[in-house]
């Protein structure tokens, strides 16, 4: 919800100020299928079924989506906001990377935001889907999950560095989409598919 609502902010805050929706069909990422697809996997197996199929397999998968989204934002790179987004995935990637595959996660972070049953999974097994309990033995651990964002409340979660200027990212794309500015664009005209070349 409070990623809905940023990014809302943001297509408002352009639209204020010279944006146009009608500019959205000059806008065209590459890959599409390569982020939509990873992104897809993430929403599938972040469900109760997901994880009761894939069991000590999620990790490994999870790692895999960050990748193909990793790879998905390499190639738009040159995008307005993929640069700030892509540094933020890459710090997410770095601490799971460096704690096979989960990353840290504070509990009172999780209780702070209402997740008082997660936080309760989190301590009794020191693993819940994807995520870690952060301790001493946890490497990287200012770049874990652990800001709360008080004005929140229940709404929100315990956030990474990397989810944070993830979404900064997310908001400045947003902007930039219905932007005549070529230089929101750029980079993105090429990947029209051959038939709507035609």
């Amino acid at each position: 919800m409070f990623v809905l609502v940023i990014l809302a902010c943001a297509l408002c805050l352009s639209l204020a100020t010279g944006g146009r929706l009608r500019h959205i069909e000059n806008f065209h990422l590459k890959a599409l299928p390569l982020g939509v697809g990873a992104f897809v996997v993430q929403l599938l197996i972040f469900t109760s079924r997901g994880e009761s199929l894939l069991g000590a397999l999620l990790p490994g998968v999870y790692v895999l989506t960050l990748l193909m989204l990793l790879a998905f934002l390499l190639v738009n790179r040159r995008v307005f906001g993929v640069l700030v987004l892509l540094t933020g995935l890459m710090l997410n990637i770095l601490v799971i990377g460096a704690n096979q595959g989960r990353m840290p996660t504070d509990p009172q972070a999780l209780v702070a935001t209402g997740q008082g049953s997660h936080a309760e999974e989190l301590l009794r097994n020191g693993t819940a889907a994807n995520v870690v309990l952060m301790t001493d033995q946890t490497h990287l651990n200012f770049l874990a999950d652990y800001i709360i964002l008080p004005f929140l409340g229940d709404v929100g979660s315990a956030y990474s560095v990397g989810d944070l200027l993830a979404l900064v990212g997310e908001a400045v794309l947003v902007y930039g989409m219905v932007r005549a500015d070529r230089t929101a664009h750029t980079g993105s005209t090429e990947n029209q598919l051959p038939a709507a070349r035609n």
